[in-house]
Order: structure tokens, then C-alpha cells, then sequence
């Protein structure tokens, strides 16, 4: 039995292409929280959790990059709603770490395309242009690699969080992990609001 997602070569060997190929798609998952989960909302609200489940359904296949035709559960308007909001919030997070990576790509790799400015004695990697540049770029790629992994795991997180919706019920540590993400990124929210 292969996975979907191993291919096979003409020489018979395997190679796993993957997990790249997964990344990606939780970073598109990520970026879809935010309309998916006020989409859940209005659902709640308009009492078709069906809905709700049938969509889910639809992103967690697409994340995984499988196909899933298994029936969809009912679940309540109080609790598909509190996962459209909680969702919300994930999206918000997400985008905020998106806006991150593209801010370590531009400020990093490329910094000297971006600033133009003197280089400051206490520039990293100055005093020279090039050792600035150089280091802003030795600096930004893990940073960039962390934030990456850190919407695969804001994908995965979600995506058990809402499985009830869908499937089998997820564990019992999802729901407590959700919500202190949730609050973490609305505490960090506020204090970065209040710094504006």
C-alpha cells in the first residue's frame, strides 16, 4: 500500500516529494481560516451546521491531500459557532505569521534591495554594507523556517479541533491547546495594538 502523495520512479524507487507539497498546503489551509470560520459562523447562526461539517470536511481533505466521502456528523449550533469563532481568531494569528515571513524574506535575503539607508555602527553585521547584508540574511532563513512550521502546526491544530464536525471526535488535549493558542494570540494582539 503506497501513500497518495510517494511517487514512484521509472527505476522503481520511491521518493517522497510530499512534504513540501503538505507544507504548502497547510500555509493555504492557514490562509482560509479566516472566511472559513466566519463562513462556520453564519452557519451556526443560520442553523445548517451540515454546512459547516461538509466544508471542513472539504479543507482537512485538501490539506492532507486526499479525497474524504465519509458521511458528515451533526453537531450542535453552539458548538459549530464557538469553533467558527475560535477558528477566526487561529485565521487572524495565521495571517499575522504570514505577514512575518514575507516581512523576513524582504528585510532578510533582500534587505539591501529594501534599505538604502547608512549602514549604523550598530547594524547587524555592519559595519559594512555587505556584512549587513549578510547577516540579515543568515538571520531571516530559520526564522522563516520556524514561522513556516508554525502555520503547519496552526493547520494541524485547527484541523483537529473542528473533526468533530466531520469525523471521529478529536482528543481530549485539542480543545485546552486551542484555546490557550487562542488566548496567547489575543493577548499578543492586544500588547502589539497598544505599542501602535
Amino acid at each position: 500500500m503506497t501513500d497518495t502523495l510517494t511517487r514512484h520512479r521509472a527505476d522503481g524507487k520511491v521518493r517522497d516529494d510530499g512534504k513540501v507539497r503538505r507544507l504548502w498546503r497547510s500555509v493555504a489551509y492557514d490562509a482560509l481560516l479566516v472566511p472559513a470560520g466566519l463562513q462556520t459562523m453564519a452557519d451556526a447562526v443560520l442553523g445548517e451546521p451540515e454546512t459547516a461539517g461538509r466544508r471542513w470536511q472539504r479543507l482537512a481533505a485538501y490539506r492532507l491531500g486526499k479525497r474524504d466521502t465519509a458521511p458528515v456528523g451533526v453537531a450542535g449550533v453552539g458548538r459549530v459557532f464557538g469553533y467558527g469563532l475560535i477558528t477566526t481568531v487561529l485565521g487572524l494569528a495565521s495571517w499575522f505569521v504570514m505577514l512575518l515571513v514575507l516581512m523576513s524574506v524582504v528585510r532578510g535575503p533582500f534587505w539591501g534591495f529594501v534599505d538604502h539607508g547608512a549602514v549604523e555602527p550598530g547594524t547587524w553585521g555592519g559595519p559594512t554594507r555587505a556584512g549587513a547584508w549578510t547577516a540579515h540574511g543568515l538571520i531571516a532563513v530559520p526564522c522563516v523556517i520556524a514561522f513556516l512550521f508554525a502555520l503547519r502546526g496552526i493547520a494541524a491544530l485547527q484541523s483537529l479541533l473542528v473533526r468533530p464536525l466531520y469525523g471521529p471526535p478529536s482528543r481530549k488535549w485539542v480543545l485546552p491547546a486551542t484555546i490557550v493558542l487562542v488566548v496567547g494570540s489575543l493577548t499578543f494582539f492586544w500588547s502589539w495594538l497598544q505599542q501602535l
